[in-house]
């Protein structure tokens, strides 16, 4: 069910109502029921009208999980079909010993697997067809490899074509714990640009992949070359630092280290960049994807394991990515993480098969069991699990957060709390507002990347004369004039004094929030440190932004008991 759905009066009378006597669950007959189920799903345009039934939570999550599994099959059958006719209409002939497209993994029956679908994705734009399953037999003819269910969920949704055959995605991230596949994933995209694209496009390709080392990126270069050679009668530069792949038709393939000039005098139709985590923004933003424009409906795929701090080409990617998926809309840049939830401890066994996918069918629990001893902790977290490393040491209890999550009605009025991102890239915005039961509930009031925007998002929420507003300085500096009188400087000192409050207020059950994906995220990971006998979020100690974290603690702060401060929190100026 979208959020929308579930938000709304009459599906909240509905449940209310339903739930009212306490029954017993409509599907098992067994457990008390605490979900209303929809005998007609959403997504079938059923609604609270054509009937709901009182369900377990289990039996509800069961339900649903068949009902996904059904549409992803559905799915995957038409786009299979698509790519089918697509080739046919197009008079494409297959490679040599190539058939299009198998439905059938022949994947073991295992225990003990992984997570094949992502904890986190976008939405994808409608779709023809996808050049997913094309891809997943080259990698089966040329590499002799079986795609493992999550690579196929990830090329299916990444490579979706329309009913030109041009690709909706203009990039793809991918992101999962090491040696779960993602070289794998590198390999067969670049072998199906080398040999298909050309024909589906009537033209030769220019394909360049970096790695942030050079020896990586050769790494991949010299497990297709001898391949491309004999099998492809491709043409093989092998002068370290100058490897190079051309195709009898013109196509060529570029390995190069991630540095500033990589893409300089070129026009890239496929991007290929290996462990984004540590490559510069300036090499991809200033250097590779500008020299994509010239090309017709180009593509950059992304893959990497979990990033440090430093990581800011990857921690603005992955923020685009949950800003789309708490949208809800569909966009042009697919993202898609398996990764442990924040909330779970993540020394547990429980958690691991989360970030890895390959689990049960090329690892193994024991193998995790082991690593999980190594003394380096950190370096297990992030490579073993794929986890932005600080998160294990968050200011607020693992599970707590998803514990709190509202879903009635909000009431007018507050406190918005507003804040830039450490690079001035992003402005964010979280509104905090007593409930009617002297709790507090926050939201985020708005995400947006340029002052214009910001602008526009202030002039529309100070429609409501009730809001109150608290900015940091850099947002201070900018504020309109309009809004002087309504609005309080707060900063570094008003953080230490308000964190600890609102931490209590977390564990007490007393704040509350609406669900966005990318509030979690930011709450979540944060990191607080001990200064001054006090406790304060530290953009510098956590793994990723956490602009949201800090808007929320202020918001919720001052609502919450601005009669304790001493003096007024909200003043005149």
């Amino acid at each position: 069910m979208n959020r929308k759905e579930y938000k709304s009066p009459g599906y909240q009378q509905a449940r209310k109502a339903l739930l009212a006597d306490n029954p017993i669950c409509h599907w098992c007959r067994r457990r008390p029921a605490t979900e209303a189920d929809h005998l007609i799903e959403v997504d079938r345009e059923g609604t609270h009208n054509d009937g709901l039934v009182p369900s377990c939570k289990p039996c509800n999550a069961a339900r649903g999980a068949t009902h996904r599994n059904k549409k992803l099959a559905a799915a995957k059958l038409n786009r299979e079909k698509a790519l089918n006719d697509f080739l046919h209409a197009n008079e494409i002939t297959p490679s040599p010993n190539l058939e299009y497209p198998k439905t059938s993994l022949n994947q073991p029956e295992l225990a003990v697997t992984g997570h094949d679908q992502p904890r986190l994705e976008t939405i994808s734009p409608d779709g023809a067809g996808s050049f997913g399953p094309l891809v997943g037999d080259i990698a089966q003819d040329a590499l002799g490899l079986e795609l493992m269910p999550w690579q196929v969920h990830f090329l299916d949704r990444a490579l979706t074509f329309d009913d030109d055959g041009l690709l909706v995605h203009r990039s793809a991230l991918g992101s999962v714990a090491r040696q779960n596949g993602k070289s794998i994933i590198l390999k067969s995209v670049i072998l199906f640009w080398l040999l298909e694209m050309p024909k589906i496009r009537g033209e030769k390709q220019t394909i360049v992949s970096v790695a942030h080392r050079l020896d990586l990126a050769v790494m991949v270069f010299d497990d297709l070359a001898d391949i491309l050679e004999n099998k492809y009668g491709a043409y093989v530069s092998r002068s370290y630092g100058r490897n190079k792949v051309t195709m009898p038709d013109g196509t060529t393939w570029w390995i190069k280290a991630a540095k500033h000039n990589a893409g300089h005098g070129m026009s890239i139709d496929l991007l290929i960049v290996d462990e984004l985590f540590d490559v510069d923004a300036e090499v991809v933003e200033g250097g590779l994807m500008p020299a994509q424009r010239a090309r017709k409906n180009p593509f950059a795929l992304f893959m990497s394991t979990a990033g440090t701090e430093a990581s800011v080409l990857f921690q603005r990617w992955r923020e685009h990515g949950l800003r789309a998926i708490d949208s809800g809309q569909p966009t042009v840049n697919y993202m898609a993480e398996w990764s442990p939830p924040p909330h779970v401890d993540p020394m547990s066994p429980a958690s691991w098969t989360w970030g890895n996918p390959a689990i049960g069918h090329t690892l193994t629990l024991d193998t995790l069991r082991q690593e999980s001893e190594n003394p380096d902790r950190a370096s297990f977290l992030r490579a073993s699990l794929n986890l932005w490393v600080t998160v294990a040491r968050g200011w607020i209890a693992p599970g707590r957060w998803p514990e709190l999550e509202h879903r009635g009605p909000i009431p007018m009025g507050g406190i918005i709390a507003i804040e830039a991102s450490l690079d001035d890239s992003r402005y964010a915005a979280v509104r905090a507002v007593n409930l009617p039961d002297g709790r507090t509930v926050c939201t985020i009031a708005f995400v947006v990347d340029t002052i214009g925007e910001l602008y526009d998002k202030l002039a529309e929420v100070a429609t409501n004369p009730a809001v109150r507003f608290a900015m940091s300085p850099s947002i201070d500096a900018i504020c309109p004039p309009n809004l002087e009188r309504r609005r309080v400087i707060v900063g570094y000192a008003e953080l230490g004094k308000l964190t600890p409050v609102v931490r209590d207020l977390i564990n007490q059950g007393r704040l509350l929030h609406t669900g966005e994906t990318m509030l979690a995220e930011h709450v979540q990971r944060a990191v607080a440190v001990k200064t001054q006998n006090t406790l304060v979020l530290s953009s510098q100690r956590s793994p990723g932004p956490i602009e949201l974290a800090r808007c929320m603690v202020w918001a919720a702060g001052m609502v919450a008991r601005p009669a304790q401060s001493g003096r007024p929190m909200i003043v005149s100026v």
